[in-house]
């Protein structure tokens, strides 16, 4: 079916020009005719741009300038909060136990001590819910007035205390709310941190004729895990370090398909942030770029994040950049890398004590997500994609002819007017996978050549090139021996990929083509009978 098309159209060419009104006696030819026609087919003529072939989305965008970029986001890479650094905060409890005799002491004066764990000094804390716990018990055969009062928390201008009577032989337990009261942990001038005064004082209600050794007072007091609004001291240095992943990008069988190199000049990462803990937090990060050849390594400088510096002033939304100015970026993701490798860190206080008091937030947190651009603003040098594919040119039935076998001739013309920093051309090859030999090659040469840029890699004006590409008659006959073509496409920037070039959307290739065909087809007239 598909010779027979053919053969309509050609002869259909053929004769259209003819004005000839002569008779033929078709008795008088031979049986077998040869005809060679010859025919130009204008194939397509137009413009385009990138405006015109590329379509803006979450990914692919052009910038104010209308440079072309490609943005990849990822919302949430990271988030931690208070926790993930303190899971130690051991509450803090006093105990006194104060024996009764003629010679007592009324009053008594000791120290609560927390421990929030190693090199954590808390100097203050405003408390958002939370209580004390007490429990007083006697021993004594008479009854007894405790007045207790913690001068280092108050609540607004009112000192924590309590009064409370306590029968003879008995237990008097309750507790104090916290709520809203300020805890003043640094009032002990020798060691100002993680310590609140406790004073008391003991009044025996109905004194006995005298005392027994068993006359005492036992005070306990317990200050549960309290919910703070802020606390101010200094928390330690201390990291939390994640695990190291690899992930595999899936674009090994692409890339491995390519040679030569493309050099992408000015990728970015960029990490947004919000941060709620006032104190120094340095990031640190370890990337590599895998491939089969090797590996490249980021090499990106630690990151010290912005925070708040004051308890009006809690949270700060801040980035940084990872560029080709403080990391090997650039390197790492032109090796077209068939994975990553990436491990980090964050330390606070990593400088240790400042003289700086660092305030932590009861919902202290750091949320970050991250931008990766990817400007067209890149060199490629002799960059090659090769692709094989099943021989498209010959028949898939072995009964059937092929329909190239009558083609003697054919060629392309190619005019581009081509506006894009680029040059490009193909190479196709019938391939025999049995011999593992290539039977004949069509190589275009350069299809288009680059156009001429500024200092700036922009385009000036537009390079013009007239090409003709020559299908031979060796090529058409060796069609049907191969069983694979492959096509190898060659692009190269503009002065053979030794400038960095930026591709616009307003750059545009102008192009016209044709096909010029000879064929060779033979038409038998004689019947089959004889």
């Amino acid at each position: 079916m598909k010779n027979k098309k053919i053969l309509i159209i050609l002869l259909f060419f053929l004769i259209m020009p003819s004005c000839i009104k002569e008779t033929y006696d078709m008795d008088k030819l031979s049986g077998d005719v040869a005809l060679n026609p010859g025919l130009v087919l204008r194939a397509v003529k137009g413009q385009l741009s990138l405006d015109d072939v590329v379509e803006q989305n979450d990914t692919v965008v052009f910038d104010e300038s209308r440079l072309l970029k490609l943005i990849f986001r990822e919302d949430s890479l990271f988030e931690f909060g208070v926790d993930n650094f303190y899971t130690q905060f051991t509450e803090p409890s006093f105990e006194n136990t104060t024996q009764i005799a003629s010679d007592l002491e009324p009053d008594g004066r000791d120290t609560l001590v927390i421990e929030p764990g190693d090199d954590i000094k808390i100097k203050k804390m405003k408390i958002s819910s939370g209580q004390v716990s007490y429990t007083l018990t006697s021993w004594c055969s008479f009854d007894v007035r405790i007045d207790l009062l913690v001068p280092g928390i108050v609540n607004e201008t009112t000192p924590l205390g309590l009064t409370e009577n306590i029968p003879a032989g008995s237990t008097v337990s309750g507790s104090l709310d916290l709520s809203g009261a300020l805890v003043s942990f640094d009032s002990d001038p020798e060691k100002p941190y993680n310590r609140v005064p406790v004073e008391w004082s003991l009044t025996v209600l109905s004194p006995p004729g005298g005392y027994v050794p068993s006359d005492s007072v036992r005070l306990f007091i317990e200050i549960e895990k309290p919910d703070f609004d802020y606390a101010t001291g200094y928390f330690g240095n201390h990291a939390e370090e994640s695990e190291r992943d690899t992930l595999d990008l899936g674009m090994e069988e692409l890339f491995s398909r390519l040679s030569g190199s493309i050099y992408l000049a000015s990728p970015s990462i960029t990490v947004n942030y919000k941060n709620s803990c006032g104190l120094p937090i340095r990031i640190n990060t370890e990337v590599k770029g895998i491939d089969d050849e090797g590996e490249v390594a980021l090499d990106s400088d630690p990151v010290d994040l912005d925070y708040p510096n004051s308890v009006d002033n809690r949270d700060v939304s801040s980035s940084f950049t990872i560029d080709k100015n403080n990391s090997n970026l650039p390197a790492l993701i032109s090796m077209l890398p068939y994975k990553i490798e990436f491990m980090g860190s964050a330390t606070i206080n990593p400088d240790g004590e400042t003289g700086e008091d660092n305030i932590i937030f009861g919902d202290s947190r750091v949320i970050a997500d991250i931008e990766a651009a990817i400007p067209m603003d890149l060199r490629i040098d002799n960059l090659q994609l090769s692709d094989t594919t099943e021989n498209f040119l010959r028949s898939d039935d072995p009964e059937e002819e092929n329909p190239l076998e009558m083609l003697e001739e054919m060629k392309f013309d190619l005019y581009v007017e081509n506006g894009f920093p680029l040059d490009a051309s193909v190479m196709v090859e019938l391939y025999d996978s049995t011999t593992m030999t290539v039977l004949e090659t069509i190589n275009t040469g350069e299809l288009i050549q680059a156009a001429p840029v500024d200092a700036n890699g922009k385009v000036t004006g537009p390079n013009i090139t007239t090409v003709e590409v020559e299908v031979t008659s060796d090529f058409i006959d060796e069609t049907e021996n191969a069983d694979q073509i492959i096509i190898t496409f060659t692009l190269n920037t503009t002065d053979n990929g030794t400038r960095d070039v930026k591709i616009y959307s307003d750059y545009k290739l102008v192009f016209a083509a044709a096909i010029r065909i000879k064929a060779g087809i033979n038409l038998n007239f004689n019947s089959e009978d004889e």
